[in-house]
C-alpha cells in the first residue's frame, strides 16, 4: 500500500498489477519470476530494475520524486531521522506483525505458534508506544513536516489486530493516521485497501 500512496502523491504514472494471494497468484511461476521470494509488493522501474522490499521502494520513491517532498533532503538532520524512523518501521515494527500473524515462518514447531505469535503481538504493541511518544508534539514524525515515514506508520498500525484498540492506545498516532489519510491522493488508495484505520 505504501508505495502505491506515494506514487499517487507524486503524481507518478504506473500501472498497478493485482496479485491475488488468496488464490495463491504470488506462488505462480510468473510471479516468482519477478520475486524469488513470493512477497508482495515488487516494484519494476522503467528501465526495469526489479525493487523488492517496501522501504527500500519508499526511498527509491522519495529520491525519485523530490519535488513531492515525501522525505527531507539527503544528508540533513530532518534527513536522519526521517531514514531513523522508517527503517524502525520495516525492521522490529514489521517483524513484530510477521511474527503475529505467521508464526509458523518462526518456528517448526506448532506447539510453538501461540507464544510466537503473543510475542510477536506483545512487540508491536511496544513499537507503537516508543512511536506514540515520538510524536511529541506531532503531528508527523517529523514535526509539523509529512513525510512517507508517516504512511508507512498509518499502514503498519492499520494492520493491529485490535486496531481501534490501539489508536486508542497511541493518541498521537490516531491524529497522524487520521491526517494521512485525509490526504486526497492517498485516499484514492486507501480506499482500494482493506487497513484503513
Amino acid at each position: 500500500m505504501t508505495p502505491q500512496a506515494l506514487l499517487e502523491e507524486a503524481g507518478a504514472e504506473y500501472e498497478k498489477i493485482v496479485i491475488d494471494i488468496d488464490k495463491n497468484e504470488h506462488k505462480s511461476a510468473d510471479f516468482l519470476s519477478v520475486n524469488p521470494m513470493g512477497q508482495i509488493p515488487a516494484l519494476v522501474l522503467p528501465d526495469g530494475t526489479l525493487m523488492t522490499e517496501s522501504a527500500a521502494m519508499v526511498l527509491h520513491l522519495t529520491d525519485r520524486h523530490p519535488e513531492a517532498k515525501l522525505a527531507p533532503p539527503a544528508g540533513s538532520p530532518e534527513s536522519a531521522r526521517f531514514q531513523r524512523w522508517l527503517l524502525y518501521l520495516a525492521t522490529p515494527v514489521y517483524t513484530a506483525v510477521l511474527r503475529y500473524y505467521y508464526p509458523e515462518q518462526f518456528t517448526n514447531d506448532p506447539a510453538g505458534h501461540p507464544g510466537v505469535s503473543a510475542v510477536g503481538l506483545a512487540d508491536f504493541d511496544r513499537c507503537l508506544a516508543v512511536l506514540n511518544d515520538a510524536l511529541d508534539p506531532g503531528p508527523y514524525l517529523l514535526g509539523e513536516t509529512f513525510s512517507a515515514a508517516d504512511v508507512y506508520l498509518t499502514m503498519l498500525a492499520g494492520w493491529h489486530p485490535e486496531p481501534d484498540a490501539a489508536l486508542a492506545t497511541n493518541p498521537r498516532i490516531r491524529r497522524l493516521s487520521e491526517l494521512v489519510v485525509a490526504r486526497p491522493a492517498i485516499a484514492r488508495v486507501w480506499a482500494e485497501h482493506d487497513d484503513a484505520p
